[in-house]
């Protein structure tokens, strides 16, 4: 199936993507749906209530958006997958081992995994969805 085919509304540009095996997963902008795309060209769509994750980690029927805009920056956001839409469980704050919150910081997901790098960017701190 084309992407443009998928439903995908208004797809400008990809603000989290996590590929995990030969599938990846996106969450594109301006409606930020939850995108999966597989080798054979099967696309399917969620509606997707969280606006502006930098990054999203998937396991089995539940993920987790991390990022946002303005004062979500922070925000550690979890969802189960139903058969149309990301239905959302929880929220949270992404913070360092030592509780503080992050600053700056690189957010990239990969499988159950979103791996972050804080300023001064010399370590990379891991949230397993999985766990």
């Amino acid at each position: 199936m084309e992407l443009a085919c998928a439903g995908i509304p208004g797809l400008f540009d990809c603000y989290a993507l996590n590929v995990s095996g030969t599938t990846a997963w996106a969450c594109p902008y301006t409606d930020f749906p939850f995108v999966e795309i597989r080798p054979d060209r099967h696309v399917r769509v969620w509606s997707n209530q969280v606006r502006g994750a930098k990054a999203v980690a998937v396991h089995g029927e539940r993920v987790a958006f991390c990022g946002g805009y303005g004062e979500e920056l922070d925000r550690l956001a979890h969802g189960e997958l139903t058969e149309t839409s990301v239905e959302p469980t929880d929220v949270g704050l992404l913070t360092l081992p030592d509780c503080r919150l992050p600053g700056p910081r690189r957010a990239v997901g990969r499988g159950s995994r979103i791996y972050v790098q804080a300023e001064p960017f010399t370590a990379w701190g891991v949230f397993d969805l999985s766990s």
